[in-house]
């Protein structure tokens, strides 16, 4: 079963709290040593750090729950705290506190760049939470209702909010005036809605006047509107106010949304320019495609212009020789030579180069491929390097054998940045050659077979009768092998053919 893009950033946090959680009391001496230095220095921050220390140490032993919702803990005790306002001075604080948990992290047998990724991203993630807490905030349907009772726009007394139980409905909540109410009104129930307004109504004072009661229904709730307008003047400044409340809480979602793959993004980079080798940035980005996104497979594929040919470079969860066993030539695979033909005709103008999604693998890839690999839905992420503007190859994900998935956007802008930040590592580690595939010429699976056959010592006649073709169409391969090699003759052309593992 694969993990969305925010459960895959939801376990990197909790790996980060495990990390904390395994190591919190050398972490808290740690701590403490720094915050003996800064009191025998006499320095400002001491005191903010020891009462941030005092705060985080009450809440460790908490770091074994739920990630975001230990983060929300902590915003909550650090905002309410009358030693911490957002300055440059907390900032260092913040900094010192990290800095401390990557220093005993360091210092344990094992420890790896994920442990070290994981408290840095948890760190990142606790400072947001601190300082700004309304990108995690879901939007208050009490607030917006208590303001919405209070508001001079228009004459609503309050607003019931209303459960409905054993077919009964009963008042969850009252918001407005309710100083009239019984203390046991949420005991009151009613077999409709309109019974139970009418019973509401009878306990309002008679010297207010006449008063009805609109239902609303929204979502997956029932609110009751008390005022003295008519429903024609009432309900369409109701729904417009409910609109831009719902308007809203999509905002915030997709600011989330776009926060989550941002992050993953940073993730990603920072694992990558990590690399010391073409094989690590290879295989770090292969992991890190997984890792980071909503997928299960990564297989790493380098294009060659000169012989048109796609490369396999690294499996991640994938039988790695398989994939570099692959060699295509794009032209026996239409949808990508159709890909490649669009990039070739924007030049220069290439800012960003997108994915493709397709959800029958089958669409675009040889059936061998399908059904070896047992895939179903792919994406096609172009690895290409926007400084040289240069197509460098192609990651193909899926989410599992067999697994069809879908592609949202923010996903497809996440693969789209992905792949760019990988062209810019291969290509520096490339050297600035023009391909990153080594210098092998590309033989279609009949050159290959003439190539054999002549390095038998097989006549061109002799070849010609064993493959059931004409002479002349022997010569004709044998002409092209011999000048896609850049051979002299047919047996420098068989020593390059064996040197290059060709044959």
């Amino acid at each position: 079963m694969h993990r969305t893009l925010s459960e895959k950033l939801q376990a990197i946090l909790q790996d980060g709290m495990a990390v904390i959680g395994r190591h919190r009391e050398s972490i808290a001496a740690r701590w403490n040593e720094k915050l003996g230095e800064l009191k025998k220095k006499q320095h400002i921050a001491a005191h903010s750090l020891e009462a941030a220390i005092e705060l985080l140490s009450k809440h460790m032993t908490e770091a074994n729950g739920e990630a975001r919702e230990w983060l929300k803990t902590i915003g909550e005790a650090w905002r309410s705290h009358s030693c911490f306002s957002p300055s440059n001075k907390m900032t260092f604080v913040f900094t010192m506190l990290e800095n401390a948990v990557h220093e005993v992290v360091q210092a344990i047998p094992g420890s790896t760049f994920h442990d070290h990724q994981a408290v840095q991203y948890l760190f990142s993630k606790m400072y947001e939470a601190v300082f700004s807490p309304t990108v995690d905030n879901q939007p208050d349907i009490g607030r917006f209702l208590e303001q919405l009772a209070v508001s001079r726009q228009m004459p609503i007394h309050w607003i019931a909010e209303l459960d409905k139980a054993d077919g009964r409905f009963y008042v969850k909540k009252l918001y407005g005036e309710a100083e009239w109410l019984p203390t046991d009104v949420h005991m009151m129930g009613a077999d409709t809605i309109f019974s139970l307004g009418e019973q509401l109504l009878a306990y309002m004072p008679k010297a207010r006047g006449k008063k009805r009661v609109i239902p609303l229904p929204w979502e997956e709730s029932v609110f009751l509107f008390c005022t003295d307008e008519a429903d024609h003047q009432v309900l369409p400044f109701l729904l417009h106010s409910f609109e831009l409340f719902h308007a809203g809480g999509m905002a915030l979602e997709q600011t989330k949304q776009d926060q989550l793959w941002k992050d993953a993004v940073i993730l990603f980079d920072r694992l990558i320019m990590r690399a010391k080798s073409l094989q690590q940035a290879v295989e770090y980005i292969s992991s890190g495609f997984v890792s980071y996104l909503p997928f299960e497979r990564c297989a790493l594929f380098a294009y060659s212009s000169v012989n048109e040919s796609g490369f396999g470079l690294y499996g991640y969860k994938l039988d790695i020789d398989q994939i570099k066993s692959i060699r295509e030539d794009i032209n026996a695979l239409p949808l990508i030579k159709q890909y490649v033909q669009q990039l070739q005709l924007l030049g220069n103008h290439m800012a960003n180069v997108p994915p493709i999604y397709l959800s029958d693998a089958a669409e675009g890839l040889p059936a061998k491929y399908v059904e070896q690999f047992q895939l179903e839905s792919i994406v096609i992420a172009p690895i290409y390097a926007p400084s040289e503007n240069r197509l460098i190859g192609a990651a193909i994900l899926d989410q599992g054998p067999g697994q069809p998935f879908t592609l949202s956007s923010d996903i497809f802008t996440a693969v789209m940045k992905f792949g760019q930040s990988a062209g810019e590592v291969l290509a520096k580690f490339n050297g600035g050659r023009p391909e990153l595939v080594p210098s092998v010429p590309h033989l279609s699976p009949r050159e290959i077979e003439v190539l054999k056959l002549v390095a038998e010592g097989a006549s061109t006649y002799e070849a010609a009768k064993r493959l059931h073709l004409s002479e002349y169409t022997v010569r004709d391969y044998v002409s092209a092998i011999l000048q896609k090699m850049n051979a002299k003759n047919r047996t420098e052309a068989i020593v390059k053919a064996i040197r290059d593992g060709i044959i």
